[in-house]
């Protein structure tokens, strides 16, 4: 039995370490950061286990919980309740929201509509200093939809990044948006995903006497919702449909990756603090999370609560796929999932964040 607890412990400890590892074509090792979650669980369990029973051998077990200790640190929150505010610091609310395209969950229905009513009067009126929206859609021949018209209509700061050449451009156009309450002095893109609608924006905003750099990130999307009808054809069958999807979280996996070396390079470059919010469209456990955790703060991390889920999907919604990031002068006091704006595939996601006075 002793060697049983080893052998697990050493399973354990390379099974966290893959997580920090680029994906490579050659090995796949990708794929065993969807087994992490169960690693942790399994790995609690048995060193409680072996602990009550006071087996000598389940110490190995804490070898693992060391090297495993920061996927714990990102999955649940809890150093927000030994912080304070400063009432004194200057700070911000930020709010990250992917729109789904305005397509709300559920049946058509009269309240279907009310829901995306209240969203776009969301946009319009924000409750938050900034916003970044994801998959937001506007319609440049509807008075309701026309959100970009709505916008410049009541003198908002927005920056709106698009496809110019999406083949639906004509009758609708979807990106990233970002509305500040604050000046913009500044604004581009980061850079673009093979899908137009993923993509990285910028805006440059003013609070009181600092800039502060916003990115608004939605990078690579998994795209099990998406297939072609050859592809659904095939979904029938099990072993095919298994194929499927496992090619098309790999091909996710690489280029979130890419793009999250891109954005690294990108905040390192600032020469402002930055905070980049958005659909990472990853777990905590994925090689892009522990990439740019490398180079920012996660402020779920530093001031969430609990689990703080995201994903609103029909399926798997134990997932944290959108969050906060943020380097320079700043500190993240408050970091909430709102489960009271259920309309979409995604949860938003609030921030407060401080500014530091630089010694």
């Amino acid at each position: 039995m002793k060697y049983f607890h080893i052998i697990v412990a050493v399973l354990l400890s390379l099974l966290y370490l893959t997580g920090s590892i680029p994906p490579t074509e050659r090995y796949n090792i990708w794929i065993t950061i969807f087994l992490i979650p169960f690693a942790m669980v399994t790995n609690t369990i048995l060193l409680v286990i072996t602990a009550i029973r006071r087996i000598r051998s389940g110490l190995f077990y804490l070898v693992p919980m060391v090297i495993g200790f920061p996927y714990m640190v990102s999955t649940i929150g809890v150093k927000s309740y030994f912080q304070q505010a400063d009432p004194s610091a200057t700070s911000f609310t930020l709010l990250d929201y992917n729109l789904s395209n305005f397509h709300m969950k559920g049946e058509f229905s009269q309240q279907k509509l009310d829901s995306a009513t209240e969203l776009y009067d969301m946009v319009l009126n924000p409750e938050t200093d900034v916003q970044c929206y994801q998959e937001f859609m506007n319609y440049p021949w509807s008075k309701t939809g026309n959100i970009i018209q709505r916008l410049t209509e009541l003198n908002r700061n927005f920056y709106f990044s698009m496809d110019p050449d999406a083949r639906y451009a004509d009758w609708a156009r979807a990106g990233t948006l970002i509305v500040s309450k604050f000046p913009i002095i500044a604004r581009g893109d980061v850079l673009e995903g093979t899908a137009g609608f993923n993509r990285v924006s910028y805006v440059d905003i003013v609070v009181q006497s600092d800039t502060v750099r916003i990115v608004n990130v939605h990078l690579h999307s998994m795209g099990l919702g998406r297939f072609d009808p050859r592809e659904r054809s095939r979904l029938k069958d099990m072993g095919r449909a298994t194929g499927i999807i496992l090619r098309k979280l790999k091909e996710g996996v690489f280029e979130r990756s890419n793009q999250a070396q891109q954005l690294s390079r990108f905040v390192e470059n600032s020469p402002y603090p930055v905070v980049c919010a958005g659909d990472y469209n990853d777990m905590p456990y994925a090689y892009t999370y522990r990439y740019l955790r490398k180079y920012m703060k996660n402020a779920f991390e530093e001031s969430g609560r609990g689990f703080g889920f995201t994903y609103n999907g029909g399926t798997l919604r134990v997932l944290r796929i959108d969050n906060q990031f943020y380097r320079g002068p700043l500190r993240s006091i408050e970091l909430k999932t709102r489960y009271d704006l259920p309309y979409t595939d995604h949860f938003p996601v609030q921030g407060k964040y401080e500014l530091l006075k630089n010694e």
